[in-house]
């Protein structure tokens, strides 16, 4: 379970790093950048003998890393676009709940036994989740717009299936931190192709962007990099382990903007973190 609970925490700090991003005004396309040029670098020094190009070329998990990675990049600014457009509720609401996709797969492409008790514990995950980010819809949304936290909800939920479809088949233990680093370094080339399609701003690599770049490359490496261990290590099915991972997720974010950011919470939103414990304590005693 350590695992899991390391990965959770990294998630929790990259949805710090974003919020002091605004605070401290660093660059968004320079953050991204440093972090998944710091991301790639950690899995070469987490496990350097393993870094062999030949060795990465011939893996099996090569073609599903390259995926992924340009997946990272292209869901990260449709997030960007989608809470621009369609309003940050919509889209948090159709990110968090992606994790029905990789849930679905996990039931019934990875032959996990589907039982009536599994069921309700999924069903109660999500409606915890949806009462804990529940927000009064955004008005003047036009119907078109829609079709972005569509396409977040479809894209989160394959990024997610991808990982648990390479966890599953193609990555052996020892190559955890390699399969990372070269996910990460595909995201880190990505990025630069997508720097040079918009302008960067003045501000592209300051001391405040360098910061929170290579803050958030540590986060986001160790979310992938525990999770697949988690995967592998924890003995709860995986179904399960997207919901429990969500759900915690989301509750030390609010409780994170709750706190350190005095964003303000609902009553539906706290009987939702409150059931979102609740679940959490089932899924893992039960």
């Amino acid at each position: 379970m350590i695992f899991l609970w390391l990965s959770i925490l990294c998630s929790a700090f990259i949805y710090l790093s974003f919020k002091l991003r605004d605070k401290f005004k660093a660059n968004l396309s320079g953050v991204i950048i440093i972090n998944y040029f710091v991301a790639s670098l950690l899995g070469i020094f987490t496990n350097p003998s393993s870094f062999e190009i030949n060795k990465i070329v011939n893996a099996q998990w090569l073609p599903i890393a390259i995926l992924i990675g340009l997946l990272f990049v292209i869901m990260f600014f449709l997030i960007g676009y989608s809470s621009h457009k369609a309003g940050i509720v919509v889209t948090t609401i159709a990110t968090r709940m992606s994790m029905i996709v990789p849930i679905f797969f996990s039931l019934f492409l990875f032959n996990e036994i589907v039982t009536v008790s599994k069921i309700i514990k999924i069903a109660i995950t999500l409606i915890a989740v949806i009462l804990a980010i529940y927000h009064k819809p955004e008005k003047n949304i036009k119907k078109i717009i829609i079709l972005l936290p569509l396409i977040l909800f479809i894209g989160s939920g394959t990024v997610d299936t991808l990982v648990k479809t390479a966890q599953h088949l193609y990555i052996p233990e020892n190559e955890i931190p390699i399969f990372s680093s070269s996910l990460f370094s595909i995201s880190f080339l990505a990025s630069l192709l997508l720097l040079f399609t918009k302008k960067p701003g003045n501000n592209l690599f300051n001391r405040n962007t360098f910061l929170l770049g290579i803050s958030l490359g540590l986060f986001n490496f160790g979310s992938l990099f525990f999770f697949i261990n988690a995967l592998n290590k924890s003995g709860i099915d995986s179904s399960l382990l997207f919901g429990i991972n969500n759900l915690c997720i989301v509750c030390i974010s609010l409780l994170m903007g709750f706190f350190i950011f005095k964003e303000k919470l609902s009553r539906i939103n706290w009987i939702g973190i409150f059931l979102s414990i609740f679940c959490i304590i089932i899924l893992i005693q039960f």
